[in-house]
């Protein structure tokens, strides 16, 4: 009985992890894409590309084409609210995709509709992808 209990108890918490670490669109209302599928997103030209990423870090390096609007700004909402469309996509990305998330997070809970880089910029490169300084 303690084995099977233990099985059973086992079976939730890796059910737990697995759904915790899930990047779905269903999950987070964002979808999380890697490099080539980003790629291929941001070759729309109504696409905006919007990296996340203090002013430094971007201007070290960014996707071609990307505009620069920093997450961690504590005006980053306002910001965005103003200057970015809500009938068009935002394809977000920062250094490693944490940030990423967030700001994905944030533009989802106020209607746009968001594709996020999952390893960021980071990935990009390891790609073989281009950037522009």
């Amino acid at each position: 009985m303690k084995k099977l209990v233990l099985v059973l108890l086992t079976m939730i918490w890796l059910g737990t992890f697995v759904i915790a670490c899930d990047s779905s669109s269903t999950k987070n209302n964002y979808k999380s894409v890697d490099p080539n599928e980003f790629e291929q997103i941001i070759k729309d030209s109504t696409v905006i590309i919007l990296d996340v990423r203090a002013k430094t870090e971007y201007a070290a390096g960014h996707i071609i084409g990307s505009i620069c609007l920093d997450v961690n700004q504590e005006d980053f909402e306002t910001q965005a609210k103003e200057l970015l469309p809500k009938d068009r996509t935002i394809a977000i990305y920062c250094r490693s995709g944490r940030r990423s998330k967030i700001a994905a997070q944030i533009l989802v809970n106020n209607g746009y509709n968001v594709v996020e880089l999952d390893c960021g910029i980071n990935c990009w490169i390891s790609c073989d992808k281009q950037i522009e300084k």
